[in-house]
């Protein structure tokens, strides 16, 4: 019976979506959902990727999602915020990570070695001695890496993150919001790949200024 019921949900959820593409274009609650409140302050074409370093899908998503910006013209704005909920210590740990090296300006460069050190190696890199450790093996800067580590700036872009994804209405990760009005995620759509074609029509339907 419970298989049945499962078949069923699975069955249901493919027919939603192809029913919500048959006409071409994704539909408002079903590929993406529209935001309670519009985030104040971002620009219209701004996309904000909400992800976690040890999560599988933000892992999927990655390389797609950096594929699809370059292709962008004008250039996207594209901005990443670890997803972070105060009283899970991992994530607080990957956030810093995520901030120390996006004060070093390699966050986008050193993305998909983390995810990839993290993901296919089983890496934990949530101390300051197994992120320096990883470093060194990426030939970073590991005295540069240690003291971005530690820094103020990086400890207060960390106790802000909490709340930075609560701003963003973002519950589950990863999440695509495109002009701080709407969201998209493979939970959601499926796949990464779909994500990305609902991200894409999101972004080309904002206006231009």
């Amino acid at each position: 019976m419970k298989k049945k019921i499962m078949r069923l949900f699975a069955l249901s959820t493919v027919l939603t979506c192809l029913l919500g593409a048959a006409d071409g274009q994704p539909k408002e609650g079903e590929q993406y959902l529209k935001l309670k409140h519009r985030v104040t302050g971002v620009a219209p074409r701004e996309v904000a990727e909400v992800f976690y370093y040890d999560c599988p899908h933000s892992y999927e998503l990655e390389k797609p999602l950096e594929e699809w910006a370059a292709q962008q013209h004008p250039a996207v704005k594209l901005v990443r915020i670890p997803a972070v909920w105060a009283d899970q210590a991992d994530m607080v740990a990957y956030a810093r990570l995520f901030y120390t090296l996006d004060k070093l300006h390699l966050a986008e460069k050193e993305a998909l070695p983390v995810f990839q050190a993290v993901r296919d190696e089983g890496k934990e890199l949530t101390s300051e001695r197994t992120v320096v450790r990883w470093a060194a093996t990426e030939g970073l800067d590991v005295a540069a890496v240690r003291a971005a580590y530690t820094s103020k700036e990086v400890d207060a872009s960390v106790e802000a993150a909490p709340a930075l994804r609560e701003h963003y209405q973002v519950a589950e990760m990863p999440t695509v919001v495109v002009g701080g009005r709407f969201r998209t995620t493979p939970m959601l759509v499926g796949s990464a790949a779909s994500t990305v074609s609902v991200l894409d029509h999101l972004y080309h339907a904002q206006p231009h200024h």
